[in-house]
């Protein structure tokens, strides 16, 4: 706005101080949720001679194949700090700081090749104090998004700053946005969808529109850049494929599985985007978990769906009517979240989370375009009553959102104080009963966790662990009953699990039931004939004989 005279040089003062300010209130926070297996638990990370396991292994360190999730350079992040910190936590959430501030001077800087300093300044504090963002970077391992959106903000930077006449990208640009996509991808794999946003950037130029000889011309100018990103995508492709032994993740989110169909998956992938809508335009209500019964599985059309299919057509045809009317900057805000959040939407893969707040962070890029594009509209009032009234309540705007984030940003202290959080906000969460019943457990508070247990396996008892681990603690205090009905119910769901059919055998004898208990002890040994718990089962139930232990 024309309120107040803003240069690129102090708007990026501004908006790095701003970020700064904001997150060093997570350098008092410890290790939370993954931070936990990732960092601590993860001992590829503590030392710098793993370079070969941290470059060529899977990002998680048990069962990264399944997840299918490769990350690299986060993880040779992790190390480096890890080295330089002796693993304190400060040093890692200090990083992370450092890393957002970068990413949002990035968004400012971008900004301004589209609008004047003062409305780019508007649509940088938006995205620096966006209350969606704390997940990303206040909980370390959110640091991907950063990695990867650090250098996908700087290739977009280098391709917008071509003259706009010029449509062809030097050789210089060419290769620098190349090697750039390359870094990006091995931070995070939705970076893959870089080349679709950089042509996002070129409509907001008016570099191409869609008409048949437009459009032509346009891909001839740019097929050298093109070639040059698919290369890096197959080489991306090749070098993932050797580290996870593929490409696709056999492990998908909970509410998946109940569904039997591809078109029951993209419904329910439908209902997470009134969700999205929702954290970017009201965020009140944060939550780390959106799984069951947060976002239940869609069977048929529900109302979450509908609304999600009008807000996916929505954007996408706004975005193409914007760019046929010449207006790039609409359809570059229209447009830009879409193609951003496609690869984490489930649409077209089943991922292992339907919803998670730290992958709206370069999607989110949407939002401060569409800030910055409000601010330079008022900025042109008329009336100087007008502008000063719209600079007030963009003031009161943002600093409602900053104070959210604010407060958001110490939740993050603990995976404990998260899942309170979540447990508080929504006590419906499966996942959050789970959660603290295993830290109530871990605490020695029986009764907590006796309680956490069953509210978690009322609310979503189709996660396999859980009923591994509920029925364990249920043995583990003496409740047989219980926890045979609850290993009863696993084995009849996941036969296949060994763990389920210790727990069986193992209740059954406890109860006199060696019928069954052999029955378990026999189908547990068909998945693995050489465990030993079963084994050693068979063999008491052998010596004692068939009419011993009060068989039935």
């Amino acid at each position: 706005m024309n309120v107040v005279y803003v240069t690129r040089r102090s708007g990026a003062a501004v908006t790095a101080l701003a970020a700064l300010a904001l997150y060093a209130l997570s350098l008092r926070n410890g290790f939370a949720y993954d931070d936990v297996p990732l960092i601590l638990l993860d001992a590829r990370v503590h030392s710098l001679r793993n370079l070969r396991d941290i470059l060529f292994g899977p990002y998680w360190p048990v069962g990264g194949e399944e997840l299918a999730i490769w990350r690299p350079l986060t993880t040779l992040s992790f190390a480096v700090d890890w080295a330089l910190s002796d693993g304190r936590a400060a040093w890692f959430h200090a990083t992370n700081t450092a890393l957002n501030a970068a990413a949002c001077v990035l968004v400012f800087l971008l900004l301004c090749e589209f609008f004047t300093p003062a409305a780019a300044l508007v649509g940088a504090l938006l995205f620096t104090v966006h209350p969606v963002h704390v997940e990303a970077v206040a909980n370390v391992v959110g640091r991907a998004e950063m990695l990867a959106g650090i250098p996908m903000l700087a290739a977009c930077l280098l391709w917008a700053r071509r003259p706009a006449a010029e449509t062809r990208p030097t050789r210089l640009i060419t290769l620098a946005t190349a090697a750039l996509f390359a870094v990006a991808l091995l931070a995070k794999e939705s970076a893959a969808m870089l080349p679709l946003l950089l042509l996002l950037i070129d409509t907001a130029r008016g570099r191409w529109r869609l008409e048949r000889g437009s459009v032509v011309a346009y891909v001839r100018a740019i097929l050298p850049a093109l070639l040059a990103f698919l290369a890096v995508l197959v080489a991306y492709a090749t070098a993932r494929a050797a580290a996870l032994g593929g490409l696709v993740p056999a492990r998908a989110h909970p509410a998946a599985a109940v569904l039997e169909s591809r078109a029951e998956l993209i419904l329910t992938a439908l209902q997470a985007w009134p969700v999205y809508l929702r954290l970017l335009l009201f965020p009140r209500t944060l939550l780390i978990d959106y799984g069951p019964r947060i976002i239940m599985p869609a069977t048929a059309w529900t109302g979450p769906a509908v609304a999600g299919l009008v807000i996916l057509t929505g954007l996408v045809v706004g975005g193409v009517v914007a760019h046929l009317r010449g207006n790039g900057r609409a359809a570059l805000a229209l447009l830009w979240f879409p193609v951003a959040i496609l690869p984490v939407s489930n649409l077209l893969v089943t991922i292992g989370v339907l919803v998670a707040e730290r992958t709206l962070y370069v999607p989110s890029f949407a939002l401060a375009v569409a800030g910055a594009g409000a601010a330079a509209v008022l900025g042109r009032l008329a009336s100087r009553a007008g502008r000063g009234a719209a600079l007030v309540l963009g003031v009161v705007g943002l600093v409602l959102l900053g104070a959210r984030s604010a407060v958001r940003v110490p939740e993050w202290e603990s995976t404990e104080r998260i899942f309170a959080a979540l447990a508080r906000d929504r006590p419906d969460s499966s996942r959050a009963h789970w959660v603290l019943a295993r830290a109530a457990r871990q605490a020695g508070d029986r009764d907590a966790a006796r309680e956490h247990f069953a509210r978690a396996v009322q609310l979503w008892p189709y996660r396999d662990l859980l009923v591994v681990e509920a029925a364990a603690f249920a043995l583990e205090e003496g409740r047989l009953a219980e926890g045979r009905e609850l290993a009863a119910f696993g084995v009849e769901r996941w036969p296949r699990n060994l763990a389920l059919q210790r727990l069986l055998a193992a209740a059954s004898l406890d109860l006199g039931d060696t019928a069954a208990a052999r029955a378990s002890i026999e189908a547990g040994l068909r998945l693995d004939p050489a465990d030993p718990m079963l084994n050693q089962m068979r063999a008491a139930l052998t010596a004692a004989g068939p009419g011993e232990g009060g068989e039935r």
